[in-house]
């Protein structure tokens, strides 16, 4: 499943280097690394909120501050057929994490395969 989210990541990154070359973004990568044992404590101790977004594009636009996209596989889409959360604990956790990111002004939102989240980026910068 990482590996398909990994391959978003890239494109995504791709194509907002080459449509939007002077956009301030990051990808929380680390989260998804496989570490020693050290290096997960040091990453853990300094990065405490579980659920934070995988891409932050640092541009306010439409009102909001700036965009965070938590970014899924469609095969692991976190909504049900009648668009209602799925009940598991990492993607309540990401919700809520989004939830105050939106009550903090910026839009923080699912992002659900590589051209619904291309789609999502268009819409908030254009």
């Amino acid at each position: 499943m990482k590996k398909a989210e990994d391959e978003i990541y890239k494109v995504i990154s791709r194509y907002l280097s080459m449509k939007y070359p002077e956009l301030v973004f990051r990808f929380d990568y680390a989260a998804g690394l496989y570490m020693s044992f050290a290096q997960s404590k040091k990453h853990s101790s300094i990065n405490t909120i579980k659920g934070y977004p995988d891409l932050f594009i640092a541009k306010p636009n439409r009102g909001y501050c700036g965009l965070f996209i938590e970014i899924k596989t469609e095969s692991a889409a976190p909504f049900k057929k009648d668009g209602t959360l799925k009940k598991n604990e990492h993607s309540e956790r990401q919700n809520l994490i989004m939830a105050q990111l939106k009550a903090s002004g910026y839009y923080a939102t699912f992002g659900v395969g590589l051209k619904k989240c291309i789609q999502l980026i268009d819409w908030y910068l254009e």
